[in-house]
C-alpha cells in the first residue's frame, strides 16, 4: 500500500478531536499529590467530562462495589471508590475511548491495546514507589505510551479507510515501519500531541525516549522501558517492540529499581491488573 502523508498539523489536527479524559487524568494526578486534597475539588475535575462522570457513577453502583443504596452523585462514588481507585478508572475509561476499534493499520485488536497499556501503567504505579517517583504520574506515562499509535492510525484510516499496512515482519523494529508508512514514530508523534496538550515535560520525555534510553538522564524514561518490558514478557507485549527493551543494569539502575526487590510490586501489578480486568474489560 502507499504510505501516508502525515504533517504536524494534520497530527494536531487529529489530537484535537481526542476526548478531554487525558487531560482531566494529568489534573487529577496533580491534585491527588496534596495529601489534603478535598472531595469537591476531585469530583470537580470529574465533572468535565459527563460521559465520565456518568462511568463511574455506573461503576459504583455495579456488582463490583456490592452497594444496597443507589449512588446517585459523583462525590458518593469517589468516595466509595477511594481517591487511587477513580484514578486508574479514569485511565481506564480513557482506554475505552481511545482502544475501542483497535490499531488497524498496526493489526493490533482493541483488547491487546487496552490490556498492554493497563499492565503497562500498573506495573509503572508499582514500581514507582522503591523509585521514589510520583506513582500517579508513573501511571499516567504507561497509559499514554501508545497514545502516538493512535493518532497516526486515526490518520491512516482517514487516508485508507478499513485497510491495515504492510505486515509488521520481525525483526524489523516498530519505529523503523511506521517512518516508512507514515514518516513519523509513534514516539515522535506522541511527543507532538502532548506537548500540544501541555502536559509536564518529564512525561512527554519518558514517553518519547523509552525504546531507546541508553545514556538518558531522567528516571522514568528507564522505568517505562523496564515496564514495558515486563509487561511484553508476560504475554500482554505489542508487535515489533521486543527489540527496543532492554536487559542491563543500567536500566535497573537509572529507573531507582532493583532486580531482587522488583518482585513483590509486580506481583502487586499482577493482582490488580487481573481484578481491573475482570471488571472492566
Amino acid at each position: 500500500m502507499d504510505t501516508v502523508s502525515i504533517t504536524t498539523e494534520s497530527l494536531l489536527q487529529i489530537a484535537q478531536t481526542f476526548p478531554s479524559t487525558p487531560h482531566i487524568l494529568a489534573e487529577l494526578g496533580l491534585l491527588l499529590k496534596n495529601p489534603d486534597v478535598e472531595l469537591e475539588d476531585v469530583a470537580l475535575q470529574l465533572k468535565r467530562d459527563p460521559t465520565l462522570a456518568a462511568r463511574l457513577i455506573r461503576l459504583a453502583n455495579s456488582a463490583a462495589f456490592a452497594q444496597t443504596e443507589p449512588v446517585a452523585s459523583i462525590e458518593t462514588a469517589v468516595t466509595l471508590a477511594g481517591f487511587q481507585e477513580v484514578h486508574r478508572l479514569v485511565g481506564i475509561a480513557m482506554l475505552d475511548q481511545f482502544g475501542d476499534k483497535g490499531l488497524t493499520a498496526y493489526g493490533i485488536t482493541s483488547r491487546r491495546l487496552r490490556e498492554n497499556a493497563l499492565f503497562t501503567a500498573l506495573l509503572m504505579e508499582e514500581l514507582a514507589k522503591p523509585a521514589d517517583e510520583d506513582p500517579r504520574t508513573a501511571y499516567t506515562i504507561g497509559l499514554l505510551r501508545s497514545i502516538g499509535k493512535v493518532g497516526l492510525d486515526r490518520l491512516a484510516k482517514d487516508h485508507a479507510p478499513g485497510e491495515r499496512y504492510a505486515k509488521l515482519a520481525e525483526p524489523v523494529g516498530l519505529a523503523e515501519w511506521e517512518r516508512s508508512i507514515f514518516g513519523f514514530t509513534n514516539n515522535e508523534a506522541a511527543s507532538m500531541i502532548m506537548k500540544a496538550w501541555r502536559f509536564p515535560h518529564e512525561t512527554v520525555k519518558a514517553i518519547s525516549e523509552h525504546y531507546a534510553p541508553a545514556g538518558r538522564h531522567l528516571p522514568l524514561t528507564h522505568l517505562l522501558n523496564l515496564a514495558a518490558n515486563m509487561a511484553d514478557k508476560i504475554g500482554y507485549g505489542l508487535p515489533g517492540e521486543t527489540g527496543y527493551w532492554l536487559e542491563t543494569e543500567e536500566v535497573y539502575r537509572k529507573a531507582g529499581v532493583k532486580l531482587r526487590d522488583a518482585k513483590p510490586f509486580i506481583d502487586r501489578a499482577h493482582f490488580a491488573f487481573d481484578r481491573l480486568l475482570r471488571t472492566n474489560f
